[in-house]
């Protein structure tokens, strides 16, 4: 009987051990698996979008509040017992401030008075007690103040008519100096604008300036628009006829005045007139702005800067500068620079003067391209200069400005004077649409680039070449352009009119040699960019 009592005992035990663990089983709750997601039910003020794949959220300059942005379970599930909380790093929180409440995110951006765009994280955990189940990210990007840019510029910076005596560009007034005996009713200008501007009437348009003509330009963003009020008068008298016997005169000369040449591209090396087949491997060439002497160097203005006049015939001061050497015509340019208060483009070594220490015959030369100073011309910017600069697809021109080289140049049948060719004053021709003077004949005139080779390496493109750093040789060997008073036009091995002519000159051969004594002289330019 006690044994059985025993057993019971122990059963009931046993049982109520297995009762209670089952109990504590029950009242044990599951971790549940939570993977974060973030929804926006509609777009408050101040938001510019919401990426909710990636948590991307940007904001408007000026801020927003909000409360549309739900946390939820990607899934579905049941997020009840989970409590979301939101956390914003210490340094963003005095513009952005952010709380959840349940399942719903409350954002508060301050408005962004910087100009700087500003970005943030809020970190929104999803926590089962004091475990964390899951984190979202949420970037907050909001932009700055928007720089409010400057309109695009709308100006006319150069007004050419062919044949003119000279353009003046005073906003907003444009003052064209016409020869005497010129019909005003129907000229063409060459209209040159502000990058990326238009102007009506269009460059190249025939106009009646019997009156003033009105020029409208507009910027490239239509923003900014200019009124031009474009006037011709005629030149009292006109020039004086050449005689070349030291007679002539220019009297709309003016020293040191220099033409500005707009940025564009042009083919070096291409025959605009069609008359003859371009040189080989011509090729595109892009220049940037520059500007370049209007005239030839004269002697006037060589000694002004140098002090001394190293030309044969000095029967007028306005004749160009001439047996001057390459080294001389660099110094000039230097002096120049540091007259105006522009850095010097060429540096001298070794040099080697005349016995008085006067007149340079030799250096060693380096160039700083990045120099703002007078220099001479590459030979692609004479080319490009001659041929009308960046309208110069529509100057289909064999010459600097004319198929017709008695209108713009002297050469040796034009410019004879009792039995021989002589010099003449500068700018009695007619300027090609730029309004420079004489480049296809008074005196050829000097480059600053060394020679390579005659021809052109390659057909590939290029942007503002110098060509090389160093001579080739002992010889030195340099470009020059332009015609020459005493070369026949006909004589193809000699004239060098021809726009796509040039000639090689040595920078040595003191004291005057036959190679550029007598006709070579030049002119200068200085970049713009």
């Amino acid at each position: 009987m006690n044994l059985n009592k025993f057993y019971y005992f122990i059963v009931a035990l046993l049982c109520s051990i297995s009762f209670t663990a089952c109990s504590d089983d029950d009242d044990k709750q599951a971790v549940p698996q939570i993977k974060l997601a973030a929804s926006m039910s509609s777009f408050g003020e101040g938001i510019i979008s919401f990426d909710e794949e990636n948590g991307i959220l940007s904001v408007s300059k000026e801020g927003t509040l909000t409360s549309n942005i739900t946390l939820g379970d990607a899934a579905g599930a049941d997020m009840d017992g989970i409590a979301l909380k939101a956390t914003v790093p210490a340094a963003d929180k005095m513009w952005c401030l952010a709380n959840c409440s349940k399942n719903r995110l409350s954002l508060s951006v301050a408005k962004n008075n910087a100009e700087n765009a500003r970005q943030t994280t809020v970190e929104i955990s999803a926590l089962f007690g004091d475990q964390v189940l899951d984190t979202y990210m949420l970037i907050i990007t909001q932009k700055g103040v928007e720089k409010e840019e400057e309109p695009a510029a709308a100006d006319i910076t150069a007004f050419i008519i062919p044949g003119q005596v000279s353009s003046k560009i005073d906003y907003p007034v444009i003052t064209v100096t016409m020869p005497a005996g010129t019909d005003v009713t129907a000229l063409k200008p060459v209209v040159v604008p502000s990058e990326g501007a238009t102007v009506t009437p269009a460059s190249g348009t025939v106009q009646d300036f019997t009156d003033a003509v009105q020029y409208t330009v507009v910027s490239s963003d239509q923003k900014n628009v200019k009124t031009y009020m474009a006037i011709v008068t005629l030149q009292s008298g006109g020039v004086n006829p050449p005689s070349g016997g030291g007679d002539e005169e220019n009297p709309n000369y003016t020293t040191f005045e220099m033409v500005t040449v707009g940025a564009g591209s042009f083919i070096i090396g291409r025959d605009l007139s069609g008359t003859y087949v371009d040189k080989e491997n011509a090729h595109k060439v892009n220049i940037s702005a520059f500007e370049i002497g209007r005239y030839e160097v004269t002697q006037r203005e060589f000694k002004d800067v140098m002090g001394y006049n190293p030309s044969v015939n000095k029967k007028s001061d306005l004749l160009p500068v001439h047996t001057v050497t390459l080294y001389e015509a660099m110094l000039y340019c230097n002096k120049l620079s540091e007259r105006k208060g522009y850095k010097p483009v060429y540096t001298f070594k070794n040099e080697l003067w005349d016995a008085t220490n006067t007149e340079l015959y030799e250096a060693d030369v380096t160039r700083d391209k990045t120099a703002n100073g007078y220099r001479l011309p590459t030979s692609a910017e004479w080319e490009y200069a001659a041929k009308g600069g960046p309208d110069n697809e529509n100057q289909p021109y064999y010459y600097a400005g004319s198929n017709d080289l008695d209108e713009v140049g002297w050469y040796r049948e034009n410019s004879i004077v009792g039995e021989e060719p002589v010099l003449h004053v500068v700018g009695l021709k007619k300027p090609n649409s730029l309004g420079i003077y004489d480049m296809s004949g008074n005196v050829e005139e000097y480059t600053g680039e060394w020679l390579l080779q005659l021809g052109y390496i390659s057909d590939a493109e290029e942007t503002d070449p110098w060509g090389p750093e160093k001579p080739r040789d002992e010889d030195r060997l340099v470009f020059s352009r332009g015609g020459c008073f005493s070369t026949y036009d006909t004589n193809c091995s000699n004239s060098n009119a021809r726009l796509l002519g040039a000639h090689i000159k040595t920078d040595m051969g003191y004291p005057g040699g036959d190679i550029w004594f007598g006709n070579i002289g030049f002119r200068v330019v200085r970049s713009l960019k």
